[in-house]
């Protein structure tokens, strides 16, 4: 069976893709800012927690598989969902505003 190598942020911006959900929107969905996203995704480095976060936020899991078995990673919900930085609440509504209105930008250039 072949294998492919793929990067984190390659896996990410495929589902991304897929589900027609912007970088924005899924750092609205974790909790942090659209440049500490960008800044994630241009070193691709990305936390343990932050990964589980991201799969929960796209509707996957983050699962390790050796040949015999796989391996769920998974955080106690208490852990997930955590303000990343301390944003006020007037920057939390720009976030949340500013990720709607891309992706109604976005839903009115998808092609049917």
């Amino acid at each position: 069976m072949g294998e492919t190598y793929m990067s984190v942020v390659t896996v990410i911006e495929a589902i991304l893709d897929e589900k027609h959900i912007t970088k924005t929107e899924l750092a609205e969905r974790i909790g942090i800012t659209k440049q500490n996203m960008s800044n994630k995704i241009k070193r691709d480095n990305f936390s343990a927690l932050e990964l589980v976060e991201i799969a929960d936020a796209l509707g996957v899991q983050l699962i390790l598989k050796d040949g015999k078995n796989e391996y769920r990673i998974d955080y106690p919900e208490d852990q997930k969902g955590k303000p990343k930085r301390n944003m006020t609440n007037k920057e939390k509504e720009e976030a949340v505003a500013k990720a709607k209105a891309t992706k109604e930008k976005h839903m009115e250039t998808k092609p049917e």
